[in-house]
């Protein structure tokens, strides 16, 4: 081995190692590691920093790394076929198994979407070599990652975590995903789910208008609705639903483009309404007003208009919004017909849904 692959060496298994302690978050940073670590001799002994359990990773270091670990990667998965990790007894068998475990988490922070890597560390948890709770706060530290946090794969492997750990008896473990992926095949206990909530929070931060972060909290939301598991903590539950409610509106409130969690707040009030579900928050109300101030507010915003219409229900006040503003501002359009804002455009759209809504009636 040469002097540069015992470096490049060191520099992956010190990256490895790192990302399996887990961190509590990761950060791809620009550059390499002169620009972070000015002093060499500390560069040389690793070329990430590493403070107060948050990595940070140079981003030529981390493809050094990937570029070394694609080749370990695959001579480990041919060298120890996944029909002998039952029994790795001898070292050999032990050291791939570990080339394996390191090359995947190095594959995988650089391609969140690395199926093969996935679906091996898959095969190494079903047979007890990676501990599936350990795996779970690996994919938190990922996540924590703008890098990560927009792949569906890696929400998707978390879910797949869920259901080892909190299976329905009706949905057996293993590697096959269920015909509908995007349903809850798991149910998360109200602590579990709490954290859940924060963790996609984290990363819609990160990474806006996340339609795969946003789909895993719905997902989420639906595991502890599972009919026969929830009632010894219905309570619980109805508090964390409640407080769910009025976070996304919230949210909806300072992320005026955010489609995705408007999507969100619609899957909430189909749940509100699904009558296997037991007893849930029925105070919806709040919405359509909700929806009507932010739209006197950000006309301009498509996202509100449609937030609108979702939850859009015919009554005194609905009809003055559109008397007292709706009209007045298409009236605005049609005397400036050569330079229609959005906002007017949206306000003609949305009252050709509503012609079309009522002539349904």
């Amino acid at each position: 081995m040469t002097v540069t692959d015992a470096s490049l060496s060191t520099c992956f298994r010190s990256l490895a190692s790192l990302l399996l302690k887990p961190p509590a978050t990761i950060e791809v940073l620009p550059g390499d590691a002169s620009i972070w670590i000015p002093d060499v001799a500390e560069r040389s002994r690793s070329p990430f920093l590493f403070m107060e359990n948050n990595l940070g990773i140079p981003e030529k270091e981390l493809r050094r790394s990937y570029l070394f670990a694609v080749p370990i990667f695959s001579a480990a998965r041919k060298a120890a076929g996944f029909h002998t990790l039952e029994n790795p007894s001898n070292h050999i068998m032990s050291s791939m198994i570990q080339d394996l475990i390191d090359s995947s988490a190095v594959l995988i922070l650089m391609n969140p979407a690395h199926q093969t890597a996935l679906n091996a560390r898959k095969q190494l948890i079903v047979r007890n070599l990676i501990n599936v709770r350990q795996e779970l706060e690996f994919t938190a530290a990922l996540l924590s990652s703008r890098h990560c946090c927009k792949q569906g794969e890696l929400w998707y492997h978390r879910r797949w975590l869920f259901k080892r750990i909190h299976p329905i008896s009706s949905s057996p473990q293993g590697l096959v995903a269920d015909e509908v992926p995007d349903t809850p095949n798991f149910h998360l206990p109200p602590n579990d789910l709490s954290v859940e909530i924060s963790l996609v929070t984290r990363a819609c931060e990160l990474y806006p208008r996340n339609y795969f972060g946003w789909t895993h909290r719905t997902i989420c939301i639906q595991s502890a609705l599972v009919p026969g598991v929830r009632s010894t903590t219905s309570d619980v539950f109805t508090e964390i639903f409640s407080k769910e409610i009025i976070s996304v509106m919230q949210w909806i409130e300072s992320h005026i483009s955010d489609y995705s969690a408007v999507h969100h707040l619609k899957n909430l009030a189909r749940l509100t309404e699904d009558a296997e579900s037991g007893p849930l928050p029925d105070n919806l109300l709040p919405m359509i007003e909700h929806a009507l101030t932010l739209v006197r507010a950000f006309p301009e915003h498509e996202t509100l208009w449609q937030y609108l219409r979702i939850f859009w229900n015919e009554g005194d006040v609905t009809t003055t919004f559109i008397t007292s503003f709706v009209l007045p501002l298409q009236s605005t359009g049609m005397a400036e017909q050569e330079s229609k804002s959005r906002a007017v455009q949206h306000a003609c759209h949305f009252l050709e849904w509503r012609n079309q809504k009522l002539k349904l009636k």
